[in-house]
C-alpha cells in the first residue's frame, strides 16, 4: 500500500522531514500533535495573571510588585516557547516505521520500527473525545522502544487505521 506522499492531518510542514528519512522512505503521513496539549500551560498563565493582579491589589511596595510581575512574564515565556515547540513537532508513519521528531534546544527522534509493532490501541479520555484528540499505544514483543506511546493525538482513529494498514497489511492484497 503506498501512501499518499505527506498528507497531513493538521496543515503540518514537516520541512525537517527530509533529514529522518532513508532514501527508501518516500511516503509518510505526517501530524501535529493536538493543541490541546498546549491547554495546561495556557491555565497555567490565567491562574498567573489573577494571583499576579490580587497581589498586586494588597501590595504595595515597588520590587514585591517588580517580582510578582516578572513571575507571570516568565510563564508568559514558558507559553510561547512551549506553542513554538508544538509547533515544530511532528508524528509520522511511514512504510518502514513510526516517527516522532520533537525538541528544540535538542533536538529529539523517538522511532518505531513497523515491523516490531506487536499490538496498537488508541485511549481517548471524555475531555479527549469531547476536543478531539487521543493517545495512540504502540507495543511491541517483551521490548522497550524509544516510542511507545504517543500523547494528544488529533483524529486517532484514523491514525490508528492508517499505521494499522501499513503494519498490518490492508486487506487488499
Amino acid at each position: 500500500m503506498r501512501l499518499p506522499r505527506f498528507m497531513t492531518v493538521r496543515n503540518v510542514d514537516p520541512h525537517h522531514l527530509h533529514r529522518y528519512l532513508l532514501p527508501h522512505e518516500e511516503d509518510a503521513v505526517v501530524i501535529r500533535r493536538h493543541p490541546a496539549l498546549l491547554l495546561r500551560y495556557i491555565a497555567e498563565l490565567i491562574a498567573g495573571l489573577i494571583v499576579a493582579g490580587v497581589l498586586s491589589g494588597l501590595v504595595s511596595q515597588g520590587a514585591v510588585l517588580a517580582v510578582i510581575w516578572a513571575l507571570w512574564f516568565a510563564l508568559l515565556g514558558r507559553l510561547v516557547f512551549k506553542v513554538y515547540e508544538w509547533s515544530d513537532e511532528f508524528f509520522a508513519v511511514t512504510g518502514v516505521r513510526v516517527m516522532l521528531v520533537h525538541g528544540i534546544l535538542t533536538r529529539k527522534v523517538d522511532m518505531m520500527p513497523l515491523s516490531k509493532i506487536t499490538d496498537l490501541t488508541v485511549d481517548r479520555s471524555i475531555i479527549g473525545r469531547m476536543l478531539g484528540y487521543g493517545t495512540v499505544v504502540l507495543e511491541s514483543a517483551g521490548q522497550d522502544q524509544a516510542l511507545s506511546k504517543v500523547e494528544y493525538v488529533p483524529e486517532p482513529e484514523g491514525v490508528y487505521l492508517q499505521i494499522s494498514a501499513v503494519a498490518f497489511g490492508s486487506g487488499d492484497d
